[in-house]
C-alpha cells in the first residue's frame, strides 16, 4: 500500500491559501500566463516574469513525535522594481506570520512564522528576486511516530 503524502499537500494548501488572498495565482498544472502571478511548487520556471515558488525543507523533526517543525521556502520573483517583492512579501507576511490552527491540504498547522528574510538581487534577466523562509509547526503522523 502506497503511503499517503503528507508534504504535497501541506505545500499546495499553502499555495491555494496565498491564491484566496489575491497575492498570486495557483494552477495544479504550473501552466501561467504572462499576466500571471504563479504559484509554483518548488520550480522557477523562465516565464512567467512574476513567480512565487514554494519549497519545503525539514528544520525539526527529532522529537520522535508528530509534533515536527516544517521550513517553507517562499521564492519571489518580479520585473526590474524591487518594490513589487516587497509589497508581495508583506502581503504575504501579514497573512502567514503568527497564524494559528490553520489547515492546509487536510493538515493541521498550530502555528506559522516568518524566520527569515533575505534578497537574492537580479537574475540575468534583471528581474529582482527575494526569499523569505517561513516555519510551520504542523501535526506530522508516521507509523512509527508518538501521537502529540
Amino acid at each position: 500500500m502506497a503511503a499517503v503524502s503528507y508534504t504535497i499537500p501541506l505545500v499546495e494548501g499553502l499555495a491555494q491559501l496565498l491564491a484566496a488572498d489575491g497575492i498570486g495565482t495557483w494552477h495544479a498544472n504550473g501552466a501561467y500566463t504572462a499576466a500571471e502571478v504563479g504559484i509554483t511548487v518548488t520550480a522557477v520556471p523562465d516565464a512567467p516574469d512574476q513567480i512565487i515558488a514554494i519549497t519545503p525543507y525539514s528544520v525539526d523533526d527529532s522529537s520522535g513525535t508528530t509534533d515536527v517543525v516544517q521550513g517553507i521556502q517562499i521564492r519571489f520573483r518580479a520585473g526590474p522594481d524591487p518594490r513589487v517583492l516587497l509589497e508581495r512579501e508583506d502581503a504575504v507576511y501579514e497573512l502567514l506570520h503568527m497564524r494559528e490552527h490553520t489547515t492546509l491540504g487536510g493538515i493541521h498547522v498550530a502555528l506559522m512564522w516568518r524566520q527569515s528574510l533575505a534578497w537574492i538581487g537580479a537574475d540575468d534577466r534583471g528581474r529582482q528576486e527575494l526569499t523569505a523562509n517561513y516555519y510551520l509547526r504542523p501535526v506530522r503522523p508516521a507509523p512509527l511516530l508518538i501521537e502529540t
